[in-house]
């Protein structure tokens, strides 16, 4: 637009009419406008891009003093001046870093200059309608002000306000972002030719030598040096770092104090001809390890040889976890040692989904790898293992460390723990390690005493005398958090020292520090203690720690007559509230021990019990949790980020931590992450007095805008996981448990669009969920200037039965995690997967480790942990949250391993191998407890506990059975003989196939090849009457009822058996299949029992009558293996050689469930693999070739346009295709592209734009 076109387009300026009401400070205002309006006036091709963000300041800037003047108290009137002066504070931001462009680099020609004349102009609109507000209600000549001070305005239209505010900024800041976008680009593509100028430029220098090409040849240098450092550092803030502040809660040792100690741990940091790369500071909590720990790595950054420090911490989620381990060190380490910048940033770049990556591989990538590019010695720092909550991920790290100090020679790692089996276990063998341990609280070292004395004396010289202070030395007795929070209390103003001292000096014990925290409770006004401790039980269920301001609002909303500055002022003993974040911190983790030991109420009350009321302080945060979610002010909206296009996803945004922190306050953040698992740790009438709050969310649009928060702070696995964790409660009614299970199912089948990019969480996950759900047909009301897909979509999330498909080899083995919401299955392409019970959606991707097909998994006791072996000797552990391995394979066996198992309490694990021998080890740590057992003359075929976990029972193709003590590994009598030996040439399995215990452990039954089934006493190892007898082949499968009283057989006689395990006696006729039966299993309360076989069908069977339940159930195309009931019977889950496994409804009418799925293609065969950037052949309008990409992802020229799920892609790759069953992953797609949104635009998407 020209200058003269503009100024013809624009509408006249408002003059201040005669009336005399308006001042001359209103006048400036006007004048402030028109001014800025002047100037935009006179932008022309090729101005300078400051000249109208200036005006948009100016005039922004007037409007804010317009409205300020006005008193009116109304929230959301608030929020408007809040949200416009945010938009001010923008537009500063944008100046200032334009101001530091060349000039050349501002010029804007007429097609960029457009919108931001436009938006100036939007301004002007909002600064009238502003002033015209008042002068509306104003009949009287009051001055300025006072007219304005009698202002109401009505909320509709503050909220036409707030929406044309909103909608002219996001305009405008999607401008300024093509401008931003244009510039880079130009920049980069210009940096490959301005480095080979360069090379030119410095062979010139070297041949004419002169001066001025020299220093043009450094300003070159410089401009490229200052392209990269922007773009490393735009890598690196990708990387996700944990929050915590060690120094919020912790300090440095005392001057004088700790030399003894601080002088070892210097001297082996400088020992460089040191074999001993790991210093490991152990001791009791509260002898201050981290204080010491905070004191090396402070001497260390100051030369120059810190690499980074992580604290872990109780008190916070993301801290006492490893999940974000290897990124924050990384960050550190680009702080700390800026030369290694470079290579961290190439290692983010090269590898840009690192954080889906195993604990290890994130260790090596992001660094190891940069610290082979560095000489001198660096050091790291890692406090608190111990308070990592996972023994498998404390494991996992610490095995990870000492492998990271074996393969890199410059580097050294200090670690301080409490006393732990599992550092103990893996740190304890090392022989790369220093170890000091118990030498900070150990009264035999007198510089610990005098330590404490120093501490003391220079804490209370002016509250006690030198004998009071010195008997409080002694009343610590070596232990230095019982004297910081000693001096603490005296220090405190709120009661007289000498009535503390002497409260101190009564205790019965010195030391304990129990003791100590309740005397502080204790020490509050009586008339306080019931909100005390409802005060501390809200800080202790929060998630994380929570700011005074966030816990004054909580205090509110849940009715306590508190404060967080009055709790922390008189709690300063126990509680900090950090300077800079203003997070209320626990001051160590020994308190919030202590806390947790007081939920549980004793059965003597008394008026000074502490009691912690966990439940309803649970209840208390998500009532609040929900509340901030709906706050019409700072709760969700859509689009809350104001993210301008929908082509990158959301980790290319350069600012999206900004916009985040700016945007979506803590408390949203907090709440969208954690008011599912507090919901779920409350009770039954909490979750009924917020019901309505939790329906409103879980519609259209809140839900919606819950999962954007979700998508842009990476909550939604956390999301998942709680919505599954809530809907297995029984107190939910079926209304709201269907609503969360549908919401569940959208998040896991769009994870990949939802996770990656949130404005495509309406252009394309929305828009490809199934037509008949609720969220689907909500949505589409309200957005539906989007993709529109007229073929190929479900109508509703495929049911029961459903085809869990490995595609990649047979299944050799599936089980039910102890709640039953996940399975897990082992395949024969060295794989194992995990599948979400309800949906058989396959939960993240395969894992991957084995070298040898996979025989056997099982989930640990709390199902936080899958156990798997091979056949290439190794058994494996896995995290079943994250599908990371654990630590190192377990290694020992010589041949294949054939069976593995934990033990009921999850403390150790069994296996049984080719190698005739059983092994135990430590679930834990994975070292091997005691030596192999052995006894076994060939193959262990199938191991167990007994089910108090005292007897390990183990069955070999020797055909004995053998108990061992699962405490010492000796064998428990003779073995238990009486099968016979049966010839075959199918393997050399030819004897005991399968063992179970009975419920009670009393008895063992075992099955075999000699066609029999025997009962023996776990006890004695006697036989129990007679071999059960009636089977004409082999024994495939054997199991107890629950109740004990019956047995079921499977056998290659095509037949399952029903036997009385008190008498022997067969129980009625034979329950017969086409082909032998590989497997039976009891439902969970003994009336059915399920049955598969290589006739490819399922059965269900009344044990009473002994009759079929329905028809077969049919779906399978190969032999069925495994067939296993779920924990509450409702489920079964089959596996088969067709490489897929199933999942069937129990309860449902048999009769009415033969399958009809049918894939279709080569089940081995990935598709993803084969569409990877596949050109389609479909015409987007305004875009140019479209491909479609491994992961989903349809671009065009760089852009993305939209996603598409995997049953979608075969048919989006053959549009042609004619009809074809929507079941299958070969459908026919057809998409229309009429109304599609994207890009700039994609907020159109929305069909009412003032929700």
């Amino acid at each position: 637009m020209s200058a003269q076109s503009s100024s013809q387009s624009k509408k006249p300026h408002k003059t201040m009419g005669s009336s005399g009401s308006s001042s001359s400070k209103k006048a400036q205002r006007y004048n402030t406008v028109n001014f800025g309006l002047d100037v935009v006036a006179n932008v022309a091709e090729g101005s300078d891009i400051l000249a109208p963000l200036k005006a948009a300041c100016r005039t922004t800037k007037s409007i804010v003093e317009v409205m300020q003047g006005i008193e009116n108290n109304r929230e959301d009137w608030i929020d408007l001046i809040r949200r416009v002066k945010d938009y001010m504070s923008v537009l500063e931001e944008q100046i200032a870093l334009f101001e530091t462009y060349p000039p050349k680099d501002r010029t804007v020609n007429e097609a960029f200059s457009r919108p931001f004349i436009g938006y100036v102009e939007a301004l002007e609109d909002i600064h009238d309608t502003v002033v015209n507000l008042t002068e509306k209600r104003n009949h009287r000549k009051f001055s300025f002000f006072k007219a304005f001070s009698k202002v109401k305005i009505d909320s509709g239209e503050i909220r036409r306000l707030n929406v044309a505010v909103e909608d002219r900024h996001r305009q405008f800041m999607a401008a300024l972002d093509v401008f931003t976008a244009f510039r880079i680009q130009i920049v980069e593509r210009n940096t490959k030719d301005i480095e080979a100028h360069l090379e030119a430029t410095k062979a010139n220098v070297e041949d004419t030598k002169a001066e001025a090409t020299r220093a043009n040849v450094e300003v070159i240098k410089a401009n490229i040096e200052t392209t990269r450092t922007d773009h490393e550092a735009s890598a690196i803030l990708q990387l996700p770092m944990v929050q915590f502040v060690a120094s919020s809660i912790h300090s440095t040792c005392l001057q004088g104090t700790r030399e003894a100690v601080l002088q070892i741990i210097r001297g082996w940091a400088e020992d460089a001809a040191s074999q001993k790369p790991i210093f490991w500071l152990c001791d009791i909590a509260g002898s201050g390890k981290s204080t010491v720990a905070m004191s090396v790595a402070q001497g260390w950054r100051t030369e120059g040889v810190l690499g980074g420090q992580f604290f872990f911490s109780l008190a916070s989620t993301e801290a006492s976890t490893t999940d974000k381990f290897c990124s924050t060190v990384a960050r550190e380490l680009a702080q700390q040692m800026p030369d290694l910048t470079s290579h961290i940033a190439e290692s983010v770049k090269r590898n840009p989904a690192i954080m889906r990556s195993s604990f290890h591989d994130q260790l090596r990538t992001l660094i190891l790898a940069p610290l082979h590019h560095r000489q001198e010695r660096v050091i790291f720092v890692v406090d608190a293992i111990d308070e990592c909550k996972s023994k498998a991920r404390r494991k996992e790290l610490l095995d990870a460390l000492a492998m990271a100090v074996r393969e890199t020679n410059n580097l050294k790692i200090f670690i301080t723990s409490r006393p732990d089996s599992v550092i103990e276990a893996v740190l304890g063998p090392l022989s790369i390690k220093t170890e000091l341990k118990d030498r900070l609280h150990d009264v035999s070292h007198h510089d610990n005493v005098d330590d404490i004395a120093t501490y003391v004396h220079q804490s209370l010289c002016d509250v006690l005398s030198p004998a009071e202070r010195q008997r409080l030395v002694e009343k610590a007795n070596g232990l230095f958090i019982w004297a910081s929070t000693a001096c603490r209390i005296l220090n405190t103003n709120s009661r007289s020292p000498e009535d503390a001292y002497n409260y101190l000096m009564s205790m019965n014990q010195g030391g304990v520090i129990d003791d100590l925290y309740t005397l502080i409770l204790q020490r509050t006004d009586p008339d306080d203690y019931v909100v005390v401790y409802e005060m501390l039980a809200l800080l202790l269920v929060a998630s994380e720690p929570l700011s005074a301001e966030d816990l004054d609002d909580l205090l509110r909303h849940a009715g306590v007559d508190g404060s967080a500055k009055g709790l922390i002022r008189n709690l300063s003993s126990v509680l900090i509230e950090d300077e800079a974040t203003h997070l209320i911190q626990f001051r160590h983790p020994t308190f919030v021990e202590y806390l947790r030991r007081c939920s549980v109420r004793l059965a003597t009350e008394s008026s000074h019990e502490v009691y912690i009321d966990v439940a309803k302080a649970q209840g208390q945060a998500a009532a609040w949790c929900l509340k901030c979610l709906k706050s019409p002010t700072e709760g969700l909206q859509f689009n809350i980020c104001r993210i301008e296009t929908s082509f990158y996803l959301n980790k290319q945004l350069p600012d999206l931590d900004t916009r985040i922190s700016k945007f979506i306050r803590k408390r949203l953040q907090y709440a969208s992450l954690h008011w599912l698992f507090h919901a779920v740790d409350t009770d039954d009438s909490w979750r009924r007095t917020f019901k309505n709050e939790i329906e409103q969310i879980l519609r259209t649009p809140y839900v919606l805008y819950w999962i954007e928060v979700l998508s842009l702070t990476g909550g939604v696995p956390r999301a998942i996981a709680g919505l599954r964790a809530v809907t297995r409660h029984i107190g939910l009614d079926e209304k709201t448990r269907t609503r969360m299970t549908e919401i569940r199912r959208f998040m896991m089948a769009f994870s990949v669009p939802i996770q990656d990019s949130a404005p495509h969480i309406y252009i394309s996950a929305l828009l490809f969920s199934p037509t008949n759900t609720i969220l689907y047909q909500e949505g589409v009301r309200e957005y539906r200037n989007g993709l529109n897909v007229a073929r190929g979509v479900d109508k509703v999330y495929p049911g029961l039965p459903q085809i869990l498909r490995d595609r990649q080899g047979v299944v050799t083995a599936v089980g039910f995690s102890p709640d039953g919401s996940r399975i897990v299955s082992g395949s024969g392409d060295k794989t194992i997967r995990l599948w979400d019970a309800d949906t058989g959606q396959p939960l993240g991707e395969p894992l991957r480790g084995h070298e040898h097909s996979v025989t056997a998994v099982a989930f640990s006791p709390d199902g936080s942990r899958i156990v798997s072996s091979s056949y290439e000797t190794t058994i494996r552990l896995w995290n079943a949250d994250t599908g990371q391995q654990l630590g190192e394979p377990l290694r020992g066996h010589e041949y294949s391993v054939t069976a593995v198992g934990f033990s009921p309490d999850g403390s150790r694990i069994v296996s049984g191998s080719h190698d005739r021998t059983i092994r135990l080890w430590d679930a834990d740590t994975g070292q091997p407890v005691g030596e192999p057992l052995r006894g076994h003359q060939t193959t262990v075929t199938g191991v167990g506990f007994s089910p108090d976990g005292s007897r390990i029972v183990s069955g070999s193709a020797d055909t004995t059975i053998r108990l061992w003590d699962a405490n010492t590994g000796r064998p428990l009598g003779e073995p238990l003989r009486g099968h016979d030996y049966m010839a075959t040439s199918r393997s050399q399995l030819h004897g005991l196939l399968l063992l179970d215990f009975s419920s009670d452990g009393s008895r063992i039954v075992s099955g075999s090849w000699d066609k029999t089934v025997r009962l023996w006493d776990a006890n004695t190892g006697q036989s129990l009457g007679e071999p059960l007898r009636g089977h004409q082949h082999l024994v495939w499968a054997v199991g107890f009822s629950p109740d004990g009283s019956r047995i079921a057989s499977g056998s290659q006689d095509n037949t399952i058996r029903l036997w009385d395990a008190g008498t022997g006696r067969q129980l009625g006729e034979p329950l017969r299949h086409q082909e032998q039966v590989m497997a039976v299993e009891f439902s969970p309360d003994g009336s059915r029992i399920v049955s598969g076989s290589w006739d490819k069908t399922i059965r269900l069977w009344d044990v009473e009558t002994g009759q079929p339940l329905g028809e077969p159930l049919r779906g399978h195309q190969g032999h069925v293996t495994a067939a296993r009931f779920s924990p509450d019977g409702s489920q079964i889950v089959s596996g088969s050689e067709d490489k897929t496994i199933r999942l069937w409804d129990a309860a449902i009418d048999v009769t009415a469930n033969k399958s009809s799925l049918d894939d279709g293609g080569p089940a081995s065969s990935d598709l993803n693999e084969d569409l990877q950037g596949t050109p389609l052949d479909i015409l987007v309008p305004g875009f140019g070739q479209c491909s479609l990409l491994h992961n989903g992802w349809v671009q065009s020229s760089g852009k993305l346009l939209f996603w598409v799920p995997p049953d979608n892609r075969h048919g989006l790759q053959y549009p042609h295709l004619l009809t074809i069953p929507t079941a299958t992953y070969l459908r026919a797609t057809k998409l229309d592209f009429a109304h599609f949104r994207c890009g700039l635009s994609w907020t159109e998407v929305r069909t009412n734009a003032n929700q």
